[in-house]
């Protein structure tokens, strides 16, 4: 349960990065708990959250294939970390790889079903 709750928690640190770099969010966004969020970060690997933080950056200044590359770089450090697997969703879907996209985010879904963030409206959320 608890790593449930940390890995939500993670994801929602990456969609708050994304979401400053992004269009507006059209999703509410008030459930993420940033303390928890902070929590979470802080129990990360060092590894972890410096590739995340470059593939963030990369995403920011639309490098899309350094990100793509940073997150995967997060995954061979913890092939469960969510927010890699769904900024692997974020920067395939920026460089046209619709097939790679849909693969990570399926990925990210499946390590985070309770995340309404990277849930569809298919999905009833």
């Amino acid at each position: 349960m608890r790593e449930h709750a940390a890995r939500l928690a993670a994801l929602g640190l990456l969609a708050a990065a994304f979401a400053a770099a992004c269009l507006p969010d059209d999703q509410p966004t008030r459930s993420i708990d940033p303390d928890a969020a902070q929590r979470t970060r802080a129990e990360m690997p060092e590894e972890l959250v410096a590739h995340l933080d470059s593939g963030n950056a990369a995403y920011r200044a639309h490098d899309f294939e350094r990100a793509r590359d940073e997150y995967r770089a997060a995954i061979a450090v913890d092939s469960t970390a969510t927010p890699a697997w769904f900024g692997v969703f974020m920067a395939e879907l920026a460089l046209g790889n619709a097939e790679a996209a849909e693969e990570a985010l399926t990925r990210a879904q499946d390590l985070a079903p309770g995340a309404s963030l990277i849930r569809g409206e298919e999905d009833g959320t």
